[in-house]
């Protein structure tokens, strides 16, 4: 493990897009001991989010529980041969069959919540826990919520509006092309049969290449700023009030009368993608919804 630098708890942070839950692994990161540990969203990971010297994170920003088969490729993405620890961050749950794996394979499992903390799922988790209480701490900041300032400062940058400009230019011109090449005589010389194959591939040429320049006008990665990587809709962050207060709405339980009727729907048939839908349009934010989804699945005790 790398000396520790970064050594202060890490503050409560909103966690509301897939850059920000990346951001809050690599803290977390330095603050157990591997110093380096550095989030790149939007570059390529390779499976890869977080890397250290010592260590290798991957981040999920969705509402589904964590199965077998990504840590299973989260393995494969570790380099041959390298003995760095894997840690494995999700804002949902583990299924069974994951945390026996991640036994297997010394895969450390860690739950983050709506607030940035960071709770243990297994053994091995709990040890990377204890080696970085092992090493002398600096003495606890006080705990505040984020300034907008800093969360403005670390959301992705947008393009420049010139650039924006010139890609919806080039992007419209492109879809109008292929109806300037009609009646083109160099263009369609052969019989109506060949012309209307010609035109058929230049308008579907044009168009999928001035859509994509009208899609992604905003940044490359536009898209997922605002969604997490299994598509759901990531609504803005409402505000919430600074001090312990704030901390306990973060981290609170879902709502019980909401958790009683998602069970409902699920036990008269509803599908969960429809249950989903229900909640998301009463406002229930993405990883909230995941959560009591997860709670209306479980078995009602019996007395």
């Amino acid at each position: 493990m790398s000396g520790a630098t970064d050594r202060a708890v890490p503050q409560p942070t909103q966690i509301s897009s897939w850059q920000r839950a990346e951001h809050n692994a690599a803290r977390w990161m330095r603050y157990w001991g591997y110093a380096d540990a550095t989030a790149r969203p939007g570059g390529p990971d390779a499976g890869v989010d977080v890397r250290a010297r010592g260590a290798l994170g991957q981040v999920k920003y969705q509402a589904a529980q964590v199965g077998r088969p990504e840590l299973q490729r989260f393995v494969g993405a570790r380099p041959r041969g390298s003995t760095a620890q894997l840690i494995f961050f999700t804002g949902s749950d583990y299924t069974q069959s994951a945390l026996t794996y991640a036994a297997e394979w010394d895969i450390a499992l860690f739950r983050y919540g709506l607030d940035g903390t960071m709770t243990p799922a297994n053994d091995i988790a709990r040890r990377v826990q204890r080696r970085a209480a092992a090493q002398p701490a600096a003495p606890a900041a006080r705990v505040s919520a984020p300034t907008p300032a800093s969360v403005r400062a670390s959301a992705p940058p947008e393009r420049p509006f010139w650039q924006r400009a010139l890609r919806v230019w080039f992007g419209v011109t492109l879809l109008l092309a292929p109806l300037g090449s009609l009646g083109d005589e160099k263009t369609y010389t052969g019989p109506p049969a060949l012309d209307a194959v010609k035109f058929v591939g230049i308008l579907t040429g044009c168009w999928l290449v001035g859509g994509y320049l009208l899609a992604t006008r905003k940044g490359r990665r536009g898209k997922r700023s605002e969604a997490g990587p299994s598509g759901f809709s990531s609504p803005a962050v409402p505000t919430r009030p600074s001090g312990p207060s704030g901390l306990a709405a973060l981290s609170a339980p879902p709502p019980a009368d909401l958790v009683t009727e998602a069970a409902r729907m699920l036990s008269s048939g509803r599908k969960p993608h429809e249950v989903d839908r229900v909640l998301r349009e009463r406002g229930v934010r993405f990883l909230e919804r995941g959560r009591i989804l997860n709670e209306a699945k479980r078995p009602t005790p019996r007395p």
